[in-house]
């Protein structure tokens, strides 16, 4: 009497597996991210041309609500984001930790994904940054260059968010991670350094990128892991288990 042999994945491989949705799942994505480029591009040009780059009234009234409003503690947290989302953290160590992290429980697919985001997402925002050449706020607290339009912190945070919230797929770490974006694009804000509108194109933006990076290579992986017929020699066109 022979025996059926089942075969079980280890918990990492089912974590893996859980990173990596449908095929529904990622065009889903696509269309997403689409919607949410089409919103930053076309935010931009509306801006400009109806606006010649100038705030809108949204932007005008929060400048005004969050430069009346000034506190000790908010300088400290507002830096270290500052720092968080541009140099050499937002460039190397950021990157290079996510991807430890991803390669120890998601694969090195997953590893793989998180390293390229920071230069992707830096070449877009500067293309669009050189597109749009929107002032920036007056009365800026720390030096800054290039273009308001569209945060390049908060494109660089929710890029890697958003990748990492889908790799990872918990609560709780989402929950973090939409707190993190949220603060950065405050930080923003309070340093006078974007208007709320490049703000919320940014974080579009991000969210783009994020979603277009974790589909591809969701779709790579399953062209990669997809079954391969047995040579016709073999006489049967798929393997029998």
């Amino acid at each position: 009497m022979s025996s059926a042999i089942r075969k079980t994945s280890s918990p990492r491989e089912t974590r893996i597996d859980r990173a990596w949705a449908s095929g529904r799942s990622r065009w889903i994505a696509l269309v997403a991210a689409a919607v949410a480029l089409a919103l930053c591009i076309i935010g931009g040009a509306a801006i400009n041309a109806t606006l010649a780059g100038k705030p809108t009234a949204v932007d005008d009234l929060l400048f005004r609500a969050i430069s009346g409003f000034r506190a000790p503690w908010l300088d400290g947290p507002s830096l270290v984001l500052n720092q968080a989302g541009g140099g050499i953290i937002a460039l190397f160590i950021m990157p290079v930790i996510a991807a430890v992290v991803m390669l120890l429980t998601r694969g090195v697919l997953a590893a793989l994904v998180v390293l390229p985001l920071r230069p992707l997402t830096q070449w877009a925002v500067e293309s669009l940054k050189a597109a749009f050449e929107r002032p920036r706020p007056p009365h800026r607290e720390i030096a800054v260059a290039l273009s308001s339009y569209p945060s390049g912190h908060s494109a660089v945070a929710a890029s890697l968010i958003v990748v990492l919230a889908l790799l990872i797929r918990r609560r709780w770490f989402t929950l973090i991670g939409l707190i993190y974006v949220i603060a950065m694009g405050y930080s923003r804000l309070y340093l006078n350094v974007h208007w709320f509108t490049d703000i919320l194109a940014g974080t579009a933006l991000g969210i783009a990128i994020g979603l277009v990076v974790w589909a591809v290579a969701g779709g790579i992986r399953s062209l990669v892991l997809r079954p391969r017929p047995y040579p016709r020699a073999f006489g049967s066109r798929w393997p029998t288990p």
